[in-house]
């Protein structure tokens, strides 16, 4: 059967792919929204609390030596001739540490209590391949081990399976990440942050409206596809209308990282059902030219960190909301010969919320007691993860990792 105003395969096959795998989704959330749940103080639904996490992935390794500094440190100074930055150009937290000068908005929130600082993170047996590296971090198993399931995903398998909603989890990026992986599919990925507000110009829309006036036909496919297109259209509008309504109270800039974020800010302050969030900054492999390079990266996640934090600061859901920064590995200490640095071991993360204990946690790098020519990590990755499901989510840690890791006083109760 033909239909009556042409749709091409790239979008046939754009709708088919939305209405197979949205429908579910947007009609459960659909109904949430719906109900009008009553503020940001009630719980979500099946859980004790109504807290949200934002992972923010730095993808490529950052280089933690330049995002916070060692400034006094002479072995820092000798190890990179180049890079180093000096005193009279950081943004100075302690007498021996600062943030990288392009860092001002995050400093910033530092300032305000809002930011906490979690120095030389790692794990034993470092790897340095991206691929395997971040596999690690997102299912947090050992180096030695390999896994299907993600940190998070065991999470939403063993604590929240009284929870209705088909979204617990939400990335916004191209590649999925592993950290959802789990045995039930309650999580989205979305590779555009418009999915949800299609112009009534943009082709997917098009076709989908022509896909719903046609009328009933005798190709069952083609009847499923109208009645599916149909409702998915009509309860992502509604869910387009309940983000709408959440205006932001802060501009975002227009690049990828920052319109991720906004987001993410109006589907929490919507009180869209899900537990957590998340999305990537890509481009920190810096192994040449670094300089410039690397403080646009810091300077567009330190921007883009802050003006989320005070848009749900001033929305009133800050409290209620964790941010947690991660990279795959540090840099190593020295510099290489293309004025960048190489794949390295241990690096600081970040986080930030209304609930955070600010300032820095854990020892500073010891650059005199290095393991061939990489910082020696002090905190495992996993005692972070361990004390976020304890005490952000009220979660056993138990039922995610096999082995019992120490809580870190990061958060306040």
């Amino acid at each position: 059967m033909r239909l009556h105003a042409s749709i091409n395969r790239r979008q046939f096959l754009s709708v088919a792919a939305l209405t197979a795998t949205l429908p579910r989704f947007l009609e459960k959330t659909g109904y949430a929204l719906a109900g009008d749940q009553g503020g940001h103080t009630a719980p979500l639904e099946g859980l004790k609390d109504n807290h949200v996490l934002v992972v923010v992935q730095l993808a490529g390794g950052n280089d933690g030596l330049n995002t916070v500094v060692p400034f006094v440190d002479d072995a820092y100074h000798k190890a990179r001739p180049k890079l180093a930055l000096n005193a009279n150009q950081v943004l100075k937290i302690s007498d021996a540490l600062a943030f990288h000068p392009e860092m001002t908005d995050l400093k910033g929130l530092y300032d305000e209590g809002l930011l906490a600082v979690v120095q030389n993170v790692g794990y034993p047996n470092p790897n340095r391949s991206h691929f395997r590296a971040t596999e690690i971090w997102e299912t947090a198993t050992d180096a030695t081990r390999m896994t299907q399931t993600g940190w998070i995903g065991r999470y939403f398998d063993n604590e929240c399976r009284g929870v209705p909603s088909p979204m617990l989890g939400l990335q916004v990026g191209e590649r999925p990440a592993q950290t959802f992986a789990h045995r039930a599919s309650r999580t989205v990925t979305l590779g555009n942050v418009d999915l949800f507000k299609w112009p009534v110009s943009d082709p997917v829309a098009v076709a989908m409206d022509r896909l719903n006036a046609i009328g009933a036909t005798d190709n069952e496919t083609l009847d499923f596809l109208q009645r599916s297109a149909n409702r998915t259209l009509g309860l992502s509008r509604q869910i387009q209308e309940a983000v709408e309504r959440c205006q932001t109270s802060k501009e975002y800039l227009p690049f990828e990282f920052q319109q991720s974020l906004k987001l993410v800010a109006q589907m929490i302050a919507a009180e869209i059902p899900t537990r957590v969030y998340y999305v990537s900054l890509g481009g920190f492999d810096t192994h040449a030219n670094q300089t410039n390079r690397h403080a646009a990266l810091l300077q567009e996640l330190s921007q883009g960190l802050a003006t989320f934090c005070r848009d749900l600061k001033e929305m009133g859901h800050l409290d209620r909301t964790l941010v947690m920064t991660f990279s795959e590995f540090g840099r190593r200490v020295a510099e290489n010969d293309s004025r960048g640095t190489d794949h390295g071991t241990a690096a600081p993360l970040f986080l930030a919320g209304g609930r955070v204990k600010p300032g820095l946690h854990g020892e500073a790098p010891d650059l005199g007691n290095l393991e061939s020519g990489d910082l020696r990590f002090k905190i495992d990755f996993r005692s972070v993860y361990a004390t976020i499901l304890k005490e952000w989510f009220l979660a056993d840690p138990s039922k995610v990792f096999e082995t019992e890791f120490p809580m870190l006083p990061i958060l306040e109760s």
